[in-house]
């Protein structure tokens, strides 16, 4: 059966490398979890290390982990306004960048007795979440003035590389420090925390280095893929095969590579245009997208190319292949961004883990996010060191 396999000693490894990294440079690490929903031993393994604290992207998330973890948990999409109250209260800090929102937490916070963070999010050309730079210090005023309410200004932050690809630079790095320095000059006001998002970043730390004003980044791909795919980027010192995707071969036959009868769109209503390569040998294996994003899945095997995918199977072109394959052999795949985070979000397909002793105690059906479902706390038995790079099949 197709799953997805977790090495966690690779994982726990690339935490330690970039986590020591930007220590190093005086910055601390958030530990962005979106990417692998918020999967408990991963979760767990990211809450007994060296981060400042987990980044979440939904509030029911932080809801479910709230007192079952001991980090601090930033929300790192800005919030909704009707869901204040469970933010102030399971969220010890968020991004925001509407005052409307921000006065709302405030609110919350009051309600409930209890003190909320916020980071401004600042636009320098991405056009994800952020104000405009002018607006900046007025808004900072504001929220300021919430203080006594339970708000405390934390810092700002911004975003790279993600909605439109927008990379690092010197001058929207230097647009964050120039706005740290204005708040110092024009309202006394030193941040806490000045906070980019966006793995990106971590190559232009690399490259060139960043003010002593940024103290923090968060970081969610290079922790469990070991790339960079804003920068095309692979890192030697991280594992890339923390993760990979595995398949079983379920039919295999030299058939035309160019369908016969009129056609229409396929499943999802595409019109292909298939060359004709004359007769192939072609591997239809056990996944679609229901648990995956086949398209984005990256061969390991020399020759084997993806020719199309639906609902539950991807057909895979062996020709050149030199192996001879067989129903019921399996292939690996590397992934991408896309192709793990559609991993995750399947509630369907298997994961298989390595590195928990108590991993076979999560419910794969619902990877022990159903509450109830299971103990979140799990004892992650590591030994010194990684395992060789090279992964056993795990049954």
């Amino acid at each position: 059966m197709a799953h997805l396999n977790i090495n966690l000693p690779l994982i726990r490894n690339n935490l330690d490398t970039v986590i020591t990294r930007c220590q190093s440079h005086g910055i601390s690490v958030v530990g962005v979890v979106k990417a692998c929903q918020d999967f408990d031993p991963i979760v767990d393994l990211y809450d007994q290390s060296s981060l400042a604290c987990l980044g979440i992207s939904k509030v029911h998330a932080a809801k479910r982990l709230a007192g079952a973890i001991q980090k601090p948990l930033m929300l790192t999409c800005v919030p909704r306004p009707d869901l204040a109250d469970d933010v102030v209260k399971y969220c010890d800090i968020s991004l925001n960048s509407e005052m409307d929102t921000i006065t709302q937490l405030a609110e919350a916070a009051r309600r409930q007795r209890i003190r909320h963070s916020v980071l401004l999010m600042v636009e320098v050309g991405d056009l994800r979440e952020g104000v405009l730079s002018e607006d900046v210090l007025p808004m900072v005023s504001r929220i300021r003035a919430l203080e006594d309410w339970g708000i405390r200004f934390a810092g700002i932050g911004a975003n790279y590389g993600c909605v439109n690809g927008v990379l690092p630079n010197f001058e929207n790095i230097g647009l964050i420090d120039g706005l740290v320095t204005q708040m110092s000059d024009g309202l006394g006001v030193t941040p806490d925390i000045v906070s980019l998002g966006g793995s990106v970043v971590l190559d232009w730390l690399d490259r060139h280095g960043l003010p002593p004003s940024v103290n923090q980044i968060r970081v969610g791909e290079p922790l469990l893929l070991g790339t960079l795919s804003g920068a095309q980027k692979i890192y030697t010192t991280l594992h890339d095969d923390a993760l990979d995707f595995e398949a079983v071969i379920v039919e295999l036959k030299s058939k035309p590579s160019f369908p016969a009868g009129e056609k229409t769109g396929d499943a999802f209503g595409v019109c292909r245009e298939p060359e004709d390569r004359g007769i192939r040998t072609r591997a239809i294996l056990d996944f679609g997208v229901v648990d995956t994003d086949p398209a984005s899945l990256i061969s390991t095997v020399p020759g084997l190319s993806i020719i199309t995918s639906n609902s539950d199977y991807t057909v895979v072109d062996t020709t050149e292949c030199n192996f001879p394959y067989h129903v019921g052999d399996r292939i690996k795949f590397k992934l991408t961004y896309k192709s793990m985070l559609q991993c995750f979000t399947s509630v369907q397909l298997q994961k298989h883990v390595r590195g928990c002793a108590e991993a076979g105690d999560i419910c794969l059906a619902c990877n022990g996010h159903r509450p109830g479902c299971r103990s979140r706390q799990l004892n992650m038995n590591f030994t010194d060191t990684p395992p060789p790079v090279a992964l056993a099949v795990v049954e």
